[in-house]
């Protein structure tokens, strides 16, 4: 059971707007851009509840909770739990959230256990009580049965896009999926904004902004995102880029994208209109920086340094000072086997040339 519509039949509640973030092409920010869209609506006043629904769990690891989450997407999928009762509260007002699951890698198929279609997760997001103003999805990249899932359960679609060939290629590709969902799963479904983020500027990112704008004038997210090494900064601290750094340039672009989303794709706020919500995120920096700092603190004591996607500093070095150790004990194992002769070189040295080609894939 999903929703409670069996035991209350009137009146109909009013549902959220579901925002799904989704692009087919993986590494596009497309979990910077839910994060922080989600923060920037509960700053404008929104109520707002993020669903983690990439079983990488990235934007879970992004927020503090109030209380540790008990249930989450994955029970909302088996149906062992109702929406409303799977929500858990962040630290900041008005966003909450339905934590990810790594299991959802083994219920890829759930979706079509229930009812027999992928438009099972849009019955699994029926609120009976409570609803939020927006459920924003973070969504998997490439298009397996939850990505499927959750753009047959969305109303409205943003598509971030980064500069370069292949990017623009694999926007071509989603907006392809987009129709097909459009024309059988979801006719409802519409795109809410084609969203350019970290523009550097040089040549490839000026021109990628320019053929973008040139090619969907009509489906271009008024804001755009440049390049910000905060960012990144942000990702490696798992914690929002607007929290991390609030009167960055970043933080003020999400606030403007937010006031999009809220009040169509080209509007364009005045610092007063966005003055209230940025001021909001300045307050919940304050008050979660040292719980921040804490838990970056005890992860590191742990051996567990934080980073995007989990490829932290700390891991890049044990990466990179075992392949060292993985290099000199080759050329030992080559040493020796060249001294020892052709049987030796096969003992010694073959297995340990296989253990390095192993650490370069």
């Amino acid at each position: 059971m999903t929703s409670h519509e069996d035991v209350f039949d009137t009146p109909e509640t009013r549902q959220p707007t579901i925002l799904s973030v989704y692009n087919q092409k993986g590494g596009v920010g497309k979990t910077t851009t839910s994060v922080n869209l989600a923060l920037a609506l509960a700053a404008l006043g929104k109520s707002v509840v993020l669903i983690d629904f990439d079983p990488q769990s990235s934007a879970t690891s992004n927020f503090l909770l109030r209380d540790k989450a008990k249930v989450g997407i994955n029970d909302l999928l088996r149906k062992e739990t109702f929406v409303e009762d799977a929500i858990t509260p962040t630290a900041f007002d008005g966003l909450s959230m339905i934590v990810g699951a790594r299991k959802l890698y083994s219920l890829e198929h759930a979706l079509d256990s229930r009812g027999g279609s992928q438009r099972g997760l849009r019955k699994a997001l029926h609120f009976s009580r409570n609803p939020p103003d927006y459920v924003v999805i973070d969504c998997p990249p490439a298009l397996g049965h939850l990505a499927a899932g959750a753009l047959a359960a969305s109303d409205r679609l943003i598509l971030p896009v980064f500069p370069g060939r292949y990017a623009l290629d694999g926007l071509r590709r989603t907006l392809q999926v987009v129709e097909h969902i459009q024309n059988g799963l979801n006719p409802s479904l519409s795109l809410a904004g084609i969203l350019m983020m970290s523009i550097t500027n040089d040549e490839v990112g000026r021109e990628s902004l320019t053929q973008l704008r040139n090619e969907f004038p009509e489906q271009m997210f008024r804001t755009a995102f440049p390049y910000d090494v905060d960012v990144v900064k942000a990702t490696y601290r798992r914690m929002p880029a607007t929290i991390f750094t609030p009167e960055g340039r970043t933080t003020s672009r999400f606030a403007a994208l937010a006031w999009e989303v809220v009040h169509g794709r080209g509007t364009a706020p005045d610092d007063n209109q966005l003055k209230p919500a940025l001021e909001r995120i300045r307050s919940w920096h304050e008050a979660t920086d040292t719980s921040y700092s804490a838990r970056r603190a005890s992860s590191i004591d742990e051996g567990d340094e934080p980073g995007g996607g989990g490829n932290g500093a700390r891991q890049a070095e044990r990466a990179q000072s075992s392949g060292r150790g993985g290099i000199g004990l080759g050329l030992v194992g080559l040493a020796v086997g060249l001294a020892g002769g052709f049987a030796l070189g096969a003992a010694v040295g073959q297995p340990i040339l296989g253990r390095l080609l192993g650490l370069g894939g």
